[in-house]
This record gives structure tokens, sequence and C-alpha cells, in this order.
């Protein structure tokens, strides 16, 4: 059987219960600074990669979306391991959630099954970054380094925008246009939220939870969770 993730283990657990657990072993600074990056969280705003090329690149990508504050990261006919690089994203990928499609379709229904808008990030696009809609939730989708967006994804986009541009380069580099859209969206999003993220209180316990299980040792969670369970079956 393989080890499992913090996240893994948490699949069945009672957030509260695992917060209260683990947190004689999680120092007062660490418990703040979770608590900063909780309050902070947008699962309205997520990032889908379609077929990345350069693993730097993917990597780059999912720094940037933990840095702004992005729920999730999705790769599309890739392995997820293109996202976790660790010299690139200085250990990003720990703390936001990163899934793999087989197929663009696939990504497609995932987020439209939570309520998210599609926007592709296209060179032609007719919607400008700016003018993005911000109120409801935004899956930001962007293409290969050479290729862009297959016409199969530019079908299923709701939107598909573009960066404004004003050299002669026809294009930014991948990593660098979902960092400068992931920060206008989190940007005008918070600003339209009025506060800094967009959890409500079941989905910042659970996020709390997943963050102090990644910040000990994997061995004290697999214990305490066995315990919960325990007690759970007594109770």
């Amino acid at each position: 059987m393989r080890e499992a993730r913090g996240r893994d283990l948490l699949v069945d657990a009672d957030a509260a219960r695992v917060i209260e657990a683990l947190s004689p072993y999680v120092t007062e600074r660490r418990r703040a600074r979770i608590a900063s990056v909780v309050e902070s969280r947008m699962h309205g705003v997520e990032v889908g990669l379609e077929r990345p090329y350069d693993p730097h690149n993917a990597a780059a990508v999912v720094r940037s979306a933990e840095i702004t504050g992005a729920g999730r990261v999705h790769v599309v006919e890739a392995s997820e391991r293109i996202l976790k690089a660790k010299r690139t994203t200085t250990g990003a990928f720990h703390w936001v959630e990163t899934t793999q499609h087989a197929g663009v379709e696939y990504l497609v229904r995932d987020a439209r099954s939570r309520g998210m808008l599609l926007a592709g990030a296209c060179v032609d696009g007719d919607v400008d970054l700016e003018a993005l809609p911000v109120e409801r939730p935004l899956c930001l989708v962007f293409g290969n380094e050479h290729a862009g967006l297959s016409d199969e994804a530019k079908a299923a986009m709701d939107l598909r925008f573009s960066i404004a541009m004003h050299g002669f380069s026809e294009s930014f580099n991948l990593s660098v246009s979902a960092a400068i859209t992931l920060y206008s969206v989190t940007r005008r999003r918070r600003a339209a939220l009025g506060r800094a993220g967009d959890l409500d209180v079941d989905a910042r316990h659970e996020l709390t939870a997943r963050y102090y299980a990644a910040s000990v040792d994997k061995r004290l969670v697999r214990a305490v969770i066995d315990e919960l369970g325990e007690a759970q079956i007594d109770d």
C-alpha cells in the first residue's frame, strides 16, 4: 500500500478535531501564519494548464497560484509531477491543490460542476484581461507554450481573453502570462468581495486542518487520524 500524504489522510476526518489534536505540535507563529493564509485563499479562482511543455514554466505557475491565493491548479494531458519541481516552486505545491486530467473535457466538466466560468488565454481573445468578470468563480486556462490552447479547448471556453501587449514580441511566456492574470483577477475579486478570501467557515476549517497536517511529521498525522477514528467508533 502506498504511503498516504497528509491531504489523503484527512479525506474522512473531522477538520475541527484534527485542528485540536495537531495544534499542540504546531508553533504559535506557524498557526498565525496558517490562519492568515487561509483567510486569503480563493476557491473561486483556479488555473488550468493544457499540455504544458516546459516543467519549469508549469511549476512557476503553481508558485504564482499559491502566492496569489488561488485555490487549485489543473494540468491536462501531462503528469501531475510536472507541477512539483521543488527548485522552481520552492515547495508551493504543498500548499495548493493540484489535479490531473486525461483530456480538456474532464477539466471543463470538473470546473462547471462547481459553477465556474472557463476563461481561456488566447492572443486573439475578444475580452481584455482587465474586463474578465470576477464576481463569480473563474477557472483561467492556459495552453501549450508553443501552440497555445487547442481548438477543442478554445471551443469549450465561456470566454477567451488576451493580455494587452505593446512591443514587438507576439506573446508573453506561459508562466508570466499566468502570473499577470492571477494577480489581476485575484486583486479585483478581493476588491469586489470586500475581503481577502472567499472561503466559507467549513472550507476554512478543512484547509486549516490540511495545512496543520502538512506542517508536521506524517507519522504524527497518521497516529492522530487513527486515534480520532478509534474514538469515533467508541462514541
